[in-house]
């Protein structure tokens, strides 16, 4: 290197003309196509060579706001790490002139200093420590924003004249720098705008149809127009494993045999069970699995790609990692661009927009008995569209449904509620007032008709027993004594006749006074003598001869509570019931308590004989009774309501304590010879008082009536009658 500074005239010439080179290359390298990397590059190196700069950089704004270097030359031979903090200071530099307002040129001498502005200490100064003068010139945006740093470090041997036209001359190639970002913007904006469109379109396009083959045509032929390849292929994978070849672009149909297509199955076969995109640009990976590989070889027997992509796609519906994607697609180039990754970005693209449609495609396709439905869905189309067909199907169900109502017949049915009694069921009343003195039975016991279940006194009916027995016993002895005076052999014919007329007396106060006892006992202890005067009973009833039952199957059984506590000692009237018994073993039936609402239908019913029926032999009417248990309440047994067994009055409801509406009583009853044995209750469900719900079918009407007779006579009670 020379001792004197290099500043002659020829130099000045000689660096006038190439900075006039650069200028013309650099005007060219902005308006060019050079992907950002390459043109950096090339300008790089022109900037330095045209003033012999031994060094320099561009550094360019990441996303995040940071300066990150885009291409350096000979940076590491400067010295920025020869003393310490040297790199330090050298960033501080950096970040000054980028966020520098307005962008302004710097130009720093060896070991020199940059001046903070305001507010910009730190505990880094910015300075330049190697020994070169280090240019900053600004690359800026349309509107002056930083957009990147051209840093050049020159020799300090220069003409100290020279350097105030190198850091002009490295302003303006910065210019050149910030003028092909513009037209680079430019560009990249407009070409992705119309891509956007594009997209769009495609989008659009592979949505309009559910079949499996359109929508893999759709995307074979105008994915490959978006991505500028050569052939695209799409596969779809109905079965576990096994893929479909659907469409491959620029032909109109698969042949599925040919080796070339069967080649091309195996292969996204292959990589869909890999999982990874399978990229080869003319050089096969030695990485690939052995699947993978030895489909690849076949293939490539069949056609010699320079640029292949297998990109399986998969759908954010498709949950199970572990499963093959649904679909795959297959892209081919023969002559690639140098730069293959805009055609790879351009297919993720694609392959993102076809993944739901081919998804969407493929579970239609999936889905068994298609053949019911899709008519429907063709019906829809022809009709004009899912509103229409929506309108036309309310309205033919609407008119469906009433139809229905009208002249479809349906059972209407009544409900009831009551409880379950015997037919056979008596109550015990004391024959007259008296003092409850023995109760004989308790809940549940069995008795036998006549037999003694409670056990009265009544201080009356003691004495009128008193004074029949005194005149009895009194009488029985006058009848004695003068039956003796009458036989008496001693006593004269004559003296015998007053005698015989004081026997005759005495025989009848003795039948008169026999006769009352004999009458209190028949009637106050069923026949039998009463042992305590005063005392009498209450029997079990005898049973209804009518009703015929088996030779000594049948006994009372006592239904009532234990009513000890509450009777004994305590006196009772004739109307007071004492004891309620049933026949258990005899025939068994419902006590329904009718709402007085629901009558109407049932009379009207019975007046009918197309709602009602008639039994045959004895030609009463009768309507057929559901019956549902409380203690079986998913079981339906049969019952049977005659005319007969309607009460004809009304009377409050006293069971029910919220219940004001009168009721009426009416028997249902229970497995009769001629009911089903399924229908029949099971003999072990029979408790006395156990509540039950009944349905009382009242024959066939309309649909409609049966289900809303309660809202039709509640509009005309409230409407049509109020006017």
């Amino acid at each position: 290197m020379s001792a004197t500074p290099i500043g002659s005239s020829d130099d000045k010439n000689r660096y006038g003309r190439q900075i006039e080179e650069a200028f013309e290359a650099a005007a060219k390298l902005a308006g060019s196509n050079l992907a950002p990397t390459d043109f950096y590059e090339q300008f790089l190196n022109r900037a330095l060579a045209a003033i012999e700069a031994p060094a320099g950089a561009v550094w360019l704004r990441t996303p995040q706001g940071f300066l990150q270097v885009a291409c350096q030359l000979n940076l590491d031979k400067i010295g920025l790490d020869a003393k310490r903090g040297g790199r330090q200071c050298h960033n501080e530099v950096l970040r000054q002139v980028f966020q520098a307002a307005p962008p302004r040129p710097v130009i720093l001498e060896p070991n020199g200093r940059l001046a903070p502005g305001p507010g910009e200490s730190g505990p880094v100064p910015p300075a330049n420590l190697t020994d070169h003068f280090a240019l900053f010139a600004p690359i800026v945006t349309a509107d002056k924003q930083s957009l990147g740093v051209l840093e050049v470090f020159q020799n300090p041997s220069h003409d100290p004249r020279m350097y105030p036209a190198f850091l002009n001359y490295a302003f303006q190639m910065a210019g050149y720098a910030s003028q092909y970002h513009q037209f680079i913007s430019a560009r990249t904006g407009s070409s992705t705008e119309r891509t956007f469109v594009q997209i769009e379109a495609f989008s659009r396009l592979v949505h309009t149809t559910l079949n499996p083959t359109e929508v893999a045509y759709h995307i074979a032929n105008e994915g490959r127009k978006i991505i500028e390849c050569d052939r695209l292929c799409v596969g779809v994978r109905y079965a576990r494993k096994k893929v479909t070849v659907e469409a491959v672009s620029g032909a109109d149909v698969v042949e599925k045999a040919s080796t070339h297509v069967r080649r091309m199955r195996l292969m996204m076969e292959a990589v869909l069970q890999w999982g990874e995109p399978l990229v080869f640009k003319g050089t096969k990976d030695p990485g690939l699995p052995p699947a993978v590989a030895e489909s690849l070889d076949e293939y490539l027997h069949e056609s010699q790609p320079k640029l292949l992509v297998v990109q399986p796609i998969r759908d954010e519906r498709e949950k199970d990692a572990t499963k093959p994607a649904r679909s795959v697609l297959l892209l081919e180039s023969f002559n690639p661009p140098e730069n293959s990754e805009p055609l790879v970005q351009r297919l993720d693209v694609i392959a993102k927009h076809s993944a739901p449609a081919l998804y969407n495609a493929a579970e239609l396709k999936r889905v068994p008995l298609k053949f019911l439905w899709w008519p429907l869905a063709k019906l829809q189309e022809g009709v004009g569209g899912k509103a229409k067909f929506i309108g036309i199907t309310v309205a033919l169900l609407i008119v469906f449904l009433i139809a229905a109502m009208v002249l479809v017949p349906y059972p209407l049915r009544m409900e009831a509620k009551g409880q379950l009694l015997p037919v056979e069921v008596a109550q015990i009343f004391p024959p007259r007032p008296g003092v409850v003195r023995e109760i004989r039975a308790k809940p549940g016991d069995k008795i036998s008709p006549g037999f003694e279940v409670v056990s009265l006194y009544d201080p009356e009916l003691g004495t009128r027993y008193g004074e029949a027995q005194d005149k009895f016993t009194l009488s029985v002895r006058t009848v004695e004594l003068l039956t003796r005076q009458i036989d008496d052999p001693n006593i004269s014919p004559a003296e015998k006749v007053p005698y015989r007329k004081e026997l005759v007396t005495a025989e009848n106060e003795r039948d008169s006074s026999k006769a009352v006892i004999e009458a209190l006992d028949r009637q106050y202890n069923g026949g039998r003598p009463s042992f305590r005067p005063g005392w009498f009973r209450a029997f079990a009833p005898d049973f209804d001869p009518k009703l015929g039952r088996p030779v000594g199957a049948s006994h009372w059984t006592v239904l009532s509570d234990d009513r000890r506590e509450s009777l004994l000692g305590k006196t009772v009237k004739p109307e007071q019931e004492l004891l309620r018994v049933g026949n258990l073993q005899g025939p068994w039936q419902i006590e329904l308590k009718i709402p007085q609402r629901s009558i109407g239908q049932i009379l009207r019913a019975f007046a009918d004989p197309a709602y009602c029926k008639t039994e045959a032999g004895s030609g009463k009417r009768y309507l057929d009774v559901d019956v549902l248990l409380s203690s079986q309440p998913d079981a339906s047994y049969l019952g049977r309501l005659y005319r007969d067994d309607v009460s004809a009055q009304a009377v409050p409801n006293k069971t029910e304590h919220d219940e004001t509406e009168p009721v009426i009583t009416a028997y249902v009853k229970l497995n009769l010879d001629s009911f089903p044995e399924a229908l029949k209750i099971p003999t072990d469900q029979f408790v006395t008082g156990m509540e039950v719900r009944t349905r009382i079918r009242c024959g066939e009407h309309a649909l409609g009536y049966s289900m809303f007779h309660g809202v039709w006579e509640w509009f005309y009670e409230k409407v049509v009658f109020f006017f």
